[in-house]
């Protein structure tokens, strides 16, 4: 009698632990991020990211962040971020970020960034991929140059 209740005692723990676990959402795939291209001489920079979210047919939520830092004159940083929230297509999705410098304006050249893709789905389980990598800040085709 005293093995069944611990057997009967084990299952019932195993099972409520299962219950209260949530499960996690899998991650959306992030293809790809840049070159960014310059606006209003820097005061912006569009940074477009590309990703597809249908490695979880559950997920309906994406939310990319990007983060960009520069090295712009005599040792100064400009640095900024954005984001966007948008529904997942379960095809290859890109979506253009603007990111705004918090002090100094961004330059033509090379650039850190990171990009941070966080899905969710209906019940708010969530997942994030990152990745850092260098991008290209450039004027737009046709922009004069200075």
């Amino acid at each position: 009698m005293l093995g069944t209740r611990s057997c009967l005692a084990a299952a019932l723990a195993a099972t409520l632990m299962t219950i209260a676990t949530p499960a996690q959402a899998a991650p959306a795939t992030l293809v790809s991020a840049g070159p960014g291209i310059l606006v209003a001489d820097g005061a912006a920079v569009d940074v477009p990211v590309t990703f597809v979210c249908d490695t979880d047919p559950a997920l309906i939520i994406a939310l990319p962040v990007v983060q960009v830092t520069q090295r712009v004159s005599d040792g100064r940083l400009a640095g900024g971020g954005g984001s966007d929230q948008l529904s997942c297509t379960k095809q290859s999705q890109t979506v253009t970020i603007r990111v705004i410098p918090n002090m100094m304006a961004f330059n033509e050249g090379t650039a850190a960034a990171s990009v941070y893709l966080r899905t969710c789905s209906a019940q708010f389980q969530c997942s994030v991929v990152i990745i850092n990598t260098e991008i290209t800040l450039a004027n737009p085709a046709g922009a004069e140059q200075d």
